[in-house]
């Protein structure tokens, strides 16, 4: 299997109301098929599964990045959800118009002998189960080669999950075979060691899924430099946002916004006037916080020291009007019109598809957000010293020349409260230019409207 970027052509699918993958591009269905799904049933792939689930229940389309893992590699994935007919109890519509596959960062298969000599140069133990998560065998750091106690029992039994994740989310990854990543446990019994663990799903030889091989590494409190005192033990992992509160958070808050949606259009019913209109505040401040928890998650990624940017070949002309239609009903909302260059222009550049689009969906979104009803946003593109530019001008208030640098600072919003505003897009986005070879910069006076100017590398 081969990486790929941004697709030449979207892979698209079908999924009808419940749930059914009707038809499928070979990709997609293949996906489907190595994620435990059959032709004719439930499309079985769970990130793509959900979405779909969120765009019925919200009723309206969405544009997003998705994750999926098979038994070969990880695939990254920027999926749109299209309802198939005005009514939007039909058929929905999966389009992935970005596809990017890595390996798995641990090897499918090793020689157990081999691994085991790694495992004990590094400090590392092993807990080996099977498919119900009974350890079959187990050596852990400092014992003996003999059996462990521990051998027939469940893993659950002998350790604690270790919050904020719990027993049903570690049973929930074993459920979909995936690998299992900075899981900390502690013993139940005994000396009650903490250990991190790193699992990775066995399949035999007929292909079916025999249990998990752990590597378990002591978590050993850290100690300051000066007194060597212990600390408290980090009880968090590194990737807070992007792999454990992240995707707890925003399940709860679909489902808040979704029911508040539902109620504030008295879809179920008459409703008095004061409660339908509270619903839609309450929607509104849910959206607010999927949004902030969204730039937690960007913000955590682009600050790791190993944040890294694919580089893709993209044009800017395309991803204006990918990122218009997305704003397009919110900007219709207030009367305003995107004015956008022509479908026939094309302007190459170099750059991350997903995060290119991100930043120009956060210009286009703030341009909204910021200018009067009825007014015209103009986004425009031009070359220029071996850079290919995009520009969003607004007709708003304008930002004073000593406050142009602050704007992008971390949670800047110039004073602005209850704007629907997180104060880190501007930050994120230019930090993610910067990491594709390119800048941020803005032009504006008070008064007289903002410009805001996206440039990356021209492709050669």
């Amino acid at each position: 299997m081969t990486a790929a970027g941004k697709l030449a052509e979207p892979v698209r699918g079908q999924v009808n109301a419940d749930g059914i993958l009707l038809s499928a591009d070979p990709r997609l269905m293949r996906l489907h098929l190595r994620s435990g799904g059959a032709e004719g049933g439930p499309l079985a792939v769970p990130e793509l599964a959900e979405l779909c689930r969120l765009s019925r229940r919200l009723g309206m389309n969405l544009s997003r990045p998705a994750q999926a893992s098979d038994d070969e590699c990880r695939i990254d994935m920027w999926v749109e959800t299209r309802f198939a007919s005005p009514e939007k109890g039909e058929r929905l519509s999966l389009e992935i118009i970005d596809w990017k596959e890595r390996p798995h960062e641990e090897p499918r298969q090793m020689d157990p002998a081999r691994a085991r000599d790694f495992d004990r140069l590094e400090g590392r133990g092993v807990i080996r189960t099977d498919a119900a998560l009974r350890i079959i065998a187990q050596q852990m750091p400092g014992d003996a080669d003999q059996a462990s106690d521990a051998i027939g029992q469940s893993l659950l039994d002998i350790y604690d999950v270790i919050p904020p994740s719990g027993h049903a989310r570690l049973l929930e990854a074993v459920a979909e075979r995936q690998p299992i990543r900075n899981q900390r446990v502690q013993e139940k019994f005994g000396s009650q060691h903490l250990y991190v663990l790193q699992g990775q799903p066995l399949i035999d030889k007929v292909g079916i899924f025999a249990g998990y091989r752990f590597a378990a590494t002591p978590d050993i409190p850290e100690t300051s430099d000066n007194d060597n005192k212990p600390v408290a033990t980090k009880l968090i992992s590194d990737s807070l946002f992007g792999f454990q509160l992240g995707p707890a958070l925003r399940q709860p808050l679909g489902k808040i916004i979704a029911n508040a949606e539902t109620i504030s259009s008295k879809l179920e019913g008459p409703l008095r006037g004061d409660y339908a209109s509270y619903a839609k505040d309450i929607a509104s401040a849910g959206r607010h916080l999927l949004e902030l928890v969204n730039d937690l998650s960007d913000l955590e990624a682009i600050e790791r020291p190993e944040f890294t940017v694919a580089a893709d070949d993209i044009d800017l002309v395309d991803l204006a009007h990918r990122a218009a239609g997305l704003l397009a009903v919110k900007a219709s909302d207030h009367q305003i019109r995107i004015d956008l260059p022509k479908e026939g222009e094309k302007l190459p550049a170099r750059g991350e598809f997903r995060r290119s689009l991100q930043i120009i969906v956060n210009l286009i979104g703030n341009a909204i957000r910021y200018s009067p009803d009825g007014s015209v946003i103009k986004l425009r593109v031009s070359t220029d010293q071996e850079f290919a530019r995009i520009s969003v001008t607004d007709q708003g208030d304008g930002i004073a020349v000593e406050d142009q640098d602050r704007i992008f600072e971390k949670f800047e919003r110039l004073g602005r409260s209850g704007d629907g505003g997180s104060g880190l897009g501007l930050f994120i986005s230019r930090r993610l230019a910067g990491a594709m070879g390119g800048s941020l910069t803005v032009t504006s006076s008070a008064g007289k409207g903002s410009t805001f100017t996206l440039a990356l590398p021209e492709r050669e």
